[in-house]
């Protein structure tokens, strides 16, 4: 809505940063509904020796996706238009890279014994991933020109900038691992299945401490029924969430939601691995 100079009144203070914590949730709910198709597509088809392998340009993308991040972090700290526009050159060729990976990949895609499932996943992570890396670029250079109009929230602009980076960049980090480890047979008799077990009770330690520092911090200011139903996780956090400029809880509340974002990933990996292992021991006994 217009004011009576006929300027653009900005959002609340919070506003844009709250609408960028639900936008990343929701896209990691795809990322993880989509990398989890893939593991049950590699356990109903035969892929072994007949998966091509991944190009080694994919690690020079990788480098190339950091160099995203860096910059839009410098451009975030610095509020400056140069960095965004460096951090947008390495978003291009990143695309441009990864298009290359593409092409040396369905060149060596044979389709033997491959389920044809486990390729369109295959494509559509990286696809998606690309997607996303397009609205970064759409949004980039909004917050580059609101960067020089001198905007009233230019400031929080480049800041959720900076963290739509970030947040893409873990998750082109956490595909890569994942195209890696898919490719490892028998993966429930291999180091993954200690390591995840390892990993997940890391998390859940992490995440339990957390919860007592919100329980410890409700009693102390006083509120003990809140402190009480603390005990339940998703009322802990709310708290901690939804109230974090009254508790000065912000960093606490993003550091304990990606914890428990990873946990949870954690948990549906080590799920995957040793619930196919049961389910697998179990039709022998029964068959």
């Amino acid at each position: 809505m217009n004011s009576a100079g006929g300027s653009v009144q900005p959002l609340p203070a919070g506003a844009s940063s709250l609408g960028l914590r639900v936008l990343l949730l929701s896209i990691a709910a795809l990322f993880m509904a989509t990398l989890f198709c893939g593991w049950y597509f590699r356990d109903t088809g035969n892929t072994g020796e007949a998966l091509p392998a991944l190009p080694l340009g994919i690690w020079a993308s990788t480098l190339l996706l950091i160099g995203v991040s860096g910059y839009a972090e410098r451009g975030a700290r610095r509020v400056e238009r140069r960095s965004i526009r460096l951090s947008q050159v390495f978003a291009v060729i990143f695309l441009v890279a990864q298009g290359a990976n593409w092409m040396e990949l369905l060149d060596q895609e044979t389709g033997v014994g491959v389920h044809p499932m486990y390729a369109f996943n295959f494509y559509l992570m990286t696809a998606l991933h690309a997607a996303h890396i397009v609205g970064g670029l759409v949004y980039g250079f909004l917050v580059a020109a609101s960067v020089k109009a001198d905007a009233v929230d230019a400031e929080q602009r480049v800041k959720n900038l900076a963290h739509y980076w970030h947040f893409l960049a873990g998750t082109w980090v956490a595909i890569l691992l994942n195209l890696y480890a898919i490719r490892i047979e028998n993966p429930e008799d291999s180091f993954l299945s200690p390591l995840s077990l390892g990993v997940t009770g890391l998390l859940l330690l992490g995440v339990l401490v957390y919860q007592v520092q919100a329980m410890r911090l409700l009693w102390d200011r006083g509120e003990k029924t809140f402190a009480f139903f603390a005990l339940l996780l998703p009322f802990a956090y709310l708290h901690i969430w939804a109230r974090n400029e009254e508790l000065g809880t912000e960093k606490m509340a993003w550091r304990w939601g990606l914890l428990q974002g990873l946990l949870l990933i954690a948990l549906m990996f080590t799920g995957t691995l040793h619930l196919g292992s049961f389910a697998g021991n179990y039709e022998e006994i029964v068959y």
